[in-house]
């Protein structure tokens, strides 16, 4: 096995803008303010029942592509005061093109590979966004090609290839989380920002493991029957706002037509109260999250979207609070 489990120390701090519920045609509230950096996380130990906040980084042989000892398979993090009994609820974040895991989570960019001169990629905050929004998950990030302009999901989209990668990383978990299983897994929601929708379509399509909701952060370029699929599967759990759904698009990232086609078939699926497609770029208040299918065409950048609509979704979310 060259599976290893080490704890990353990167920096952070939980520097983060109010969002405020009035309409923005040209921002959906998004906060231009720079979020530094300062401060270690935490070492992965707890008190018996609260861990966090901590970083695993993790080398797995059941990881989207194989193991190098050049970069992490995966990265999991625990947010504080993450209460450790079952169930746990993951968070399964699907990077995209040219970035890495231990990127995509910081409050401000850096090179995934500095040694190489490679320049400084896009990160979304995730952290932040998952301290803010005081839900009790677990933020699970599987490197897809590691700083590559592709979107390929490697074993993500082969049979189980999920559920392999779910199972080993839990068994990689050291400290107050050693010996969770697939098993202790309750909700998980798939999430993913650009060239991440391949494998959130694998994931959904061959993983094997039961998935509450997919969150689109301008992500929806193809494989547009498997994420079909994925909402007739359980229209009862949709209606009901126990799964859900949601596509948030951009003008001009390539995702407005298939976000929008989607949209259109949905209607023909559920009643059209379950669906809320909104055309405007109107900044949504928590109540408009609140329906089975979630189709939002928005102002921001490509890659602004998830840098604030992750936090809209996590707070109004069927994951548990802290």
């Amino acid at each position: 096995m060259l599976g290893r489990a080490h704890r990353l120390a990167i920096s952070m701090v939980f520097v983060l803008a109010g969002c405020g519920g009035a309409a923005h045609d040209f921002s959906d509230g998004l906060d231009d303010a720079a979020v530094p950096d300062a401060g270690p996380y935490l070492p992965c130990m707890g008190d018996g029942v609260h861990l966090g906040p901590c970083v695993y980084t993790l080398t797995l042989d059941a990881g989207a592509f194989p193991p190098t000892a050049a970069h992490p398979s995966a990265l999991v993090y625990a947010p504080a005061g993450f209460t450790l009994a079952p169930p746990l609820d993951v968070i399964v974040w699907l990077h995209g093109f040219d970035n890495c895991i231990e990127n995509i989570i910081r409050d401000a960019g850096e090179s995934c590979d500095p040694d190489a001169g490679t320049p400084a990629r896009n990160a979304y905050q995730l952290v932040a966004q998952l301290e803010e929004s005081n839900k009790n998950a677990l933020l699970l990030a599987p490197e897809l090609e590691f700083d590559q302009a592709t979107g390929d999901p490697g074993a993500l989209a082969t049979d189980g290839g999920f559920r392999a990668l779910l199972a080993e990383t839990l068994a990689q978990l050291s400290g107050p989380l050693n010996g969770a299983t697939v098993a202790d897994v309750g909700t998980v929601v798939v999430a993913s920002h650009s060239g991440g929708y391949d494998a959130a379509a694998g994931i959904l399509r061959e993983g094997q493991v039961p998935v509450r909701e997919v969150w689109l952060f301008d992500s929806l370029y193809g494989f547009t029957t498997d994420f079909d699929d994925w909402v007739k599967s359980d229209l009862l759990g949709i209606e009901s706002v126990q799964r859900r759904f949601g596509s948030v698009y951009t003008l001009t990232g390539g995702t407005l037509t298939n976000s929008q086609d989607m949209a259109d078939r949905a209607v023909t699926w559920v009643d059209a109260g379950v669906v809320n497609d909104d055309r405007t770029t109107d900044t949504w208040a928590p109540a408009d999250y609140h329906h089975g299918l979630l189709f939002k065409r928005s102002a921001l950048a490509h890659d602004d979207v998830p840098r604030y609509y992750f936090l809209q979704f996590l707070t109004t979310s069927t994951l548990r609070d802290r």
